[in-house]
């Protein structure tokens, strides 16, 4: 896969947002600017906050930072990697039954070719079921899917590309 694929800060923060806004039941939510990288933690000051004039290294760069207690009351962190790391378990994860159907729209939409992908919205649902794989490793809250998957098309995002383009047949990245 190449390095034009990946994932964005940015689309794991729409994640994030998403999760928080589709789950009132969490609260308390506090976003921070963090940078990533190796030695990242060394530019944080001693109260843990990295100063806006910070001057970064090679291999690191600004990302985002979300924390927030869930209902049992537990704080919970939610940031780039986290997401990634429970996109992983979902689309590299072998699900079958009922928790493959409600992840088929998650696995099409990462792979996408990276400009239709980041086209694409992803549900609050499927924000909350991402999110709650990386904090849990499964699906603790309900998501709020009111959809069934039967009589859907087989290309979930039909409806949002231009001029009806259907999903391209060779969607490995160049």
């Amino acid at each position: 896969m190449s390095g034009e694929h990946l994932i964005s800060d940015d689309e794991t923060r729409q994640v994030a947002e998403g999760f928080l806004g589709a789950s009132p039941w969490l609260g308390d939510a506090e976003w921070e600017r963090v940078v990533i990288g190796p030695n990242a933690g060394y530019l944080a000051g001693f109260d843990g906050v990295f100063p806006p004039d910070v001057e970064l290294r090679e291999g690191q760069e600004w990302s985002w930072q979300v924390s927030f207690s869930d209902p049992a009351g537990t704080k919970q962190v939610l940031s780039h990697e986290v997401v990634l790391k429970g996109l992983s378990h979902i689309v590299y994860g072998d699900h079958t039954g009922s928790k493959g159907f409600r992840y088929m729209r998650i696995r099409q939409w990462f792979t996408e070719p990276t400009e239709a992908r980041r086209t694409i919205q992803l549900s609050e649902s499927d924000h909350s079921l991402i999110c709650q794989c990386a904090l849990y490793g499964k699906i603790v809250f309900p998501t709020g899917e009111a959809e069934t998957l039967f009589g859907k098309k087989l290309d979930m995002f039909e409806d949002q590309r231009p001029n009806g383009d259907q999903a391209l047949t060779d969607s490995t990245p160049d």
